[in-house]
């Protein structure tokens, strides 16, 4: 280190000594004056000589000063690395945050999307708490200094609370949107209070002293939570994993506009028929109704019950205060998976911040790949529904299938160990790195249940996908993209080996499908910015900020009548209703003024 310092500092000696760059530098001007002035050819010629000599030779010292500085640095280089890298992740950078992330549902695809994001901040310098039902995983990174996990353990288990996977298979009210409300509200609530009971939650709310500078919380179905930004005075930013819904816009100060953009849940796009507009609304009125006036208030006693007991000399706010005072909202959102629709300040678009550069396969898993010529069919139902919870009857198909299509491999994801009477073109693993899997150039299709995550990783990798919806927003993401040429749609009950077989040969055999993956995959490519550097940025400007409610719209406050003008709309409808009034009233009495009066007989006798 010394030496290096050394070296440097005897090149700049001699760049800024007076006493030998100004020599230098004067001998060269005088020695051009002198040339310069010489009207004789010869002697000019070889003053000029003497000229390039000079120039020569002092080109030829500063060359050797940086010549010896370079080698007595390359002995030194390799610690000088090593040092500068030891300090830089034993520091934190100098506007390093404290953080508290809140993930309590127990989603691991949602989790799966939060790990990028953890990774990418704690690689910035920032310390996080996450609230979380799963363990980060390290990634190759020292995560003992600067990440802390509250577990929620043991992860909730939707099974032993009343969702067997068998229902999945065989009920057609997941199709319901007004039943998938009902219970995607029902779920939040039971999550939210079992995460609340948790005995590590429950330390972690009990400990006094702890400072944060934001809270980073998923926006869904866990509204309780961000009564942590009241708890420790702090900005809030949240996460949709479900990209944008009605609730968020009232947040930010929008009413969703109903003629174009469907609810969520409905599998309509933003051109519908008079009929599927007045279902649209009369979902989304009732969906509003019932989170205000039902759902809401649930999680508000769940919110009180938790922070009220360790502040109960204090007022809390209300959770639509807070909803109101979020300053940023990632939304997993993106114009291939949903039309255009209003927005304002802070409500960003990071759909694919989970789509990484693909890593190295698990070997029996890349082999199997690799040695596949004709093409891999990709099966996979995502991280919470099962494929090994299907009904016997279902599985059959599925075997059948896998029997009559022998010139295709076929890598699906099973939680068993294995199926009997199973082809060799089939290759079980309980678990797959999904866009690792998807990146390999093999794979030709993938049967997918049609969540967002993996439909936005098919679609970065272009890979046309045969949707099988069984919940949520499922039934219409595939109906989305059924519409925009690069899938099929097969329902999962009563299904059957020829529409399954018929399906799957018609999308490889036919080219629009990956024409249309290829056209939509160049699209969601095509961003201005990173998804994850563009989620890092509004994290760190908020905090940088303090929050940001120069962001914020009035309209965040504004009653509904005034931000439909319909106030304003009232009073002139009064105001030209007295018009009309006076006016008539005027001309009523101007008539009867005009009027000659009869004229009065008198009787002579």
């Amino acid at each position: 280190m010394a030496t290096t310092v050394q070296c440097v500092f005897s090149y700049h000696h001699y760049r800024e000594n007076p006493c030998i760059h100004s020599t230098h530098t004067h001998m060269n001007k005088s020695i051009t004056r002198e040339c310069c002035t010489q009207e004789d050819d010869k002697r000019a010629t070889i003053c000029s000589y003497k000229l390039e000599a000079f120039r020569s030779s002092s080109k030829s010292y500063q060359a050797s000063v940086l010549s010896r500085c370079v080698s007595k640095m390359r002995c030194s280089g390799l610690l000088v690395v090593a040092f500068v890298g030891v300090l830089a992740a034993w520091l934190p950078t100098r506007d390093a945050a404290k953080i508290l992330l809140v993930s309590a549902f127990p989603g691991m695809s949602h989790w799966l999307m939060f790990e990028h994001i953890v990774h990418e901040l704690l690689r910035r310098g920032h310390e996080l708490t996450a609230i979380t039902s799963y363990r980060l995983r390290a990634d190759g990174m020292n995560l003992t200094t600067r990440y802390r996990e509250v577990l929620i353990e043991p992860v909730y288990d939707f099974e032993a609370n009343g969702l067997p996977m068998e229902v999945f298979y065989k009920s057609q009210s997941f199709g319901d949107p007004f039943f998938k409300m009902s219970i995607l509200w029902k779920l939040g609530l039971e999550t939210t209070e079992y995460a609340f009971e948790s005995a590590n939650v429950k330390r972690f709310l009990s400990t006094e002293g702890l400072t944060y500078d934001l809270l980073l919380v998923e926006q869904f179905v866990q509204e309780s939570f961000l009564m942590f930004a009241h708890k420790y005075q702090v900005p809030i930013v949240t996460i949709n994993t479900l990209a944008h819904a009605d609730y968020v816009d009232r947040a930010f100060g929008l009413i969703t506009p109903w003629s174009f953009v469907p609810h969520f849940m409905l599998q309509y796009d933003d051109r519908m028929s008079i009929t599927e507009r007045a279902y649209n609304v009369f979902l989304s009125v009732w969906a509003a109704y019932n989170r205000k006036f039902h759902y809401m208030p649930e999680q508000t006693k769940l919110a009180m019950k938790y922070f009220g007991a360790a502040s109960p000399n204090k007022m809390l706010p209300s959770l639509e205060e807070l909803e109101r005072n979020v300053s940023v909202v990632l939304a997993n959102n993106h114009i291939i998976s949903s039309r255009p629709r209003p927005r304002i300040n802070g409500m960003i678009d990071i759909a694919g911040v989970h789509i990484r550069k693909p890593k190295e396969l698990p070997a029996v898993v890349k082999d199997f790949l690799d040695s596949s010529p004709t093409g891999v069919i990709y099966i996979n139902f995502g991280t919470f529904l099962r494929s090994s919870g299907m009904p016997p009857e279902t599985l059959a198909v599925f075997l059948s299938l896998f029997r009559t299509l022998p010139q295709y491999s076929f890598l699906w994801k099973w939680e068993a160990d294995t199926i009997p009477g199973l082809p060799p073109n089939v290759l079980l693993q309980r678990w797959l790195p999904q866009n690792d899997v998807l990146a390999h150039p093999n794979v030709k299709l993938f049967v997918s249940h049609g969540g967002i995550f993996g439909t936005q990783e098919s679609i970065y990798w272009a890979r046309p996908i045969l949707f099988v919806p069984f919940y949520g927003d499922q039934h219409g993401n595939a109906l989305k993209f059924e519409r925009a040429g690069i899938g099929l749609t097969l329902q999962i009950i009563n299904v059957t080996v020829e529409d399954f077989r018929g399906k799957i040969e018609r999308m490889l055999q036919r080219a629009e499908f990956q024409q249309a993956a290829n056209r939509l995959s160049a699209i969601f490519r095509d961003n201005p910015t990173d998804p994850l550097e563009e989620a890092a940025f509004w994290i760190e400007y908020v905090v940088r900020h303090r929050g940001a409610s120069h962001l914020k719209s009035a309209a965040v406050h504004m009653p509904w009548y005034q931000y439909l003008l319909l106030d304003i709309l009232s009073l002139t409808l009064l105001v030209v209703a007295i018009v009309v009034w006076a006016v008539k009233t005027v001309l009523r009495k101007g008539m009867q003024l005009m009027k000659p009066n009869p004229t009065t007989k008198v009787k002579v006798k």
